[in-house]
Parts: structure tokens; sequence; C-alpha cells
């Protein structure tokens, strides 16, 4: 669950506030969008376009290992659609962003005519009205994920899909948990785990035998294993009749 910050939590809390989401792509040629009705500059001076767009189905497997969402973006003008059909956008960077706009009474501040987001000599991510009311953009990043695939509609629409960086945690595991030992027995330097250098010839890869030669420090495997896989086991303080 994401817990969002001071500023965004008290905006939230009133019964009239300005919010949107930000979406950040990228690419070869940064690609920047808004759903707010106006253009919104972020505090690296990154111009965020006013554009429609809507959010699809959200999709997750079991492990919580891949999640995919689907962003339809307006793109009547196919500026985002030349950037995807001109180059190889898959794995690249996707970043999404909650924002809001807040609106505080500052007294003793003279309205300055004409400054504006983004001009030069005005805070970039700051903006005053006639009112002394003072205007700032506060944003949190929310999902930070991976281009995964994307799709046009009738050259007015792009899709694209945002994939999870959690699915770089999908991680197979190289050894398999087992009872016997997984070393191979007098492995010499190529295959040194075993470490035994004594006078036997075999070994069945048990603890016993192991234990036997006096080499149990170099036991590989999970002797206990067996017994905890026929064990019963309950939740609270008693068992169960």
């Amino acid at each position: 669950m994401k817990n969002f910050n001071a500023a965004i939590s008290g905006e939230l809390s009133k019964e009239v506030l300005h919010m949107f989401f930000m979406l950040e792509l990228q690419t070869s040629v940064p690609q920047y969008y808004t759903d707010s009705d106006i253009d919104v500059f972020d505090s690296s001076h990154n111009r965020f376009i006013s554009r429609g767009f809507s959010f699809g189905e959200i999709k997750g497997s079991t492990t919580l290992a891949v999640e995919t969402m689907d962003i339809e973006i307006d793109d009547t003008d196919q500026v985002l659609s030349s950037v995807l059909l001109n180059e190889d956008v898959r794995n690249k960077v996707a970043i999404l962003y909650f924002g809001v706009i807040t609106r505080d009474l500052v007294a003793g501040i003279e309205w300055a005519t004409g400054i504006e987001w983004g001009k030069e000599g005005a805070p970039v991510d700051i903006m005053w009205d006639a009112e002394h009311y003072q205007s700032r953009v506060e944003t949190q990043e929310i999902i930070r994920g991976f281009i995964g695939g994307w799709e046009l509609f009738d050259d007015t629409k792009a899709k694209v899909t945002i994939t999870n960086e959690l699915i770089l945690w999908n991680k197979r595991s190289l050894r398999t948990a087992q009872s016997s030992c997984p070393w191979i027995f007098k492995g010499g330097t190529d295959n040194p785990e075993c470490g035994y250098s004594g006078l036997e010839t075999q070994c069945d890869q048990s603890w016993e035998n192991c234990k036997d030669l006096g080499n149990d420090e170099n036991f590989g495997g999970n002797r206990f294993l067996p017994a905890l896989m026929e064990k019963k086991i309950w939740w609270g303080s008693k068992s169960a009749n």
C-alpha cells in the first residue's frame, strides 16, 4: 500500500482539490503526459503535456512477482505513435506519478503580472494569482516499471502496458533443498565443496556416512528435512486435538 506524503495527504482531506496523474516514459526522446486539464511542470523543469488518458485492468500473478497495467493515451497528433513505431521501447522505464495542486493564501505577497509556470525568473512549480494565493504542484511516484508492450488504435489512441519492476525478483533457485549431500565425493580442485581427502573411495551422500568419515562439517544436505516433511504444523498456542 502506498503512503502519501503530508502535503498530498492534506490536500486529499479537503472537500475541493485538483488531483491528476503524470506519466513519464523514458524513451530516447522522453515523453511526459498528464491527465490534468493544464500542462504541469515538475521540479526538474520537465513539462507534462495535458492529454486525456485512462487506466485499464491491473493484472497480477499469484506470486505477486509480475503486475501489469494498461494506460490508453489520446494521441491525435501522433507524437507518441511516432516514438513507438520508430524505436524499440520495450523494457524502457515508465513511471506513474500522482499529483495535486495546492492553493494556500500567503499574506504580504504582491502578484507579479505575467509570472507563469515554467517561465524564466519564476519557480517552475509555483505560481501566484491575483488574490495572493500560492499554487504549488506536489507529486509522488506511485508506480515504477518497464514498458512491456504497446498498441495503436485508429490513429487517435495509444495503449502502453507497464510491467512492474518486481518482475526482476522472479528468480529460480540454482539448488533444490534435499536431505542428501549434493557435493561430488572427493571432487578435487574442480569441485572442492566435499573436501574429503581420506582413503575411502565411495559415499552414499548421507549424513550418517559423512559423519562416519569425519567430514560432517562439509555436509551440504538438509539432514532434518525428512522429519520436517512429515511434521504436523498448527497455528496458535495450543495444538489441535
